[in-house]
């Protein structure tokens, strides 16, 4: 198979195989393309941890899914 790339993407290319971390183009491919989600569709326990993530996120930052954001609340500390 051939592929072209843009040079954009062969810069990203060259900057990881730069890092070490993969030894050759063949290795950062695969690494990249079994990261991708299966038949369109993420994987349960991914989505899972996104939502854990935003739930954390929103209590560190005092946020609340179900409160609507109101314009008082987006300009209460919006300086000008």
């Amino acid at each position: 198979m051939t592929i072209e790339l843009k040079p954009e993407q062969e810069r990203l290319l060259h900057e990881h195989l730069a890092t070490g971390l993969f030894r050759s183009i063949d290795d950062l491919l695969t690494a990249a393309l079994s990261n991708l989600p299966r038949n369109g569709r993420f994987d349960a326990s991914v989505r899972r941890q996104a939502v854990r993530r935003m739930k954390e996120f929103g209590e560190r930052h005092q946020l609340s899914f179900g409160e609507p954001i109101t314009r008082k609340s987006l300009h209460e500390n919006h300086r000008f």
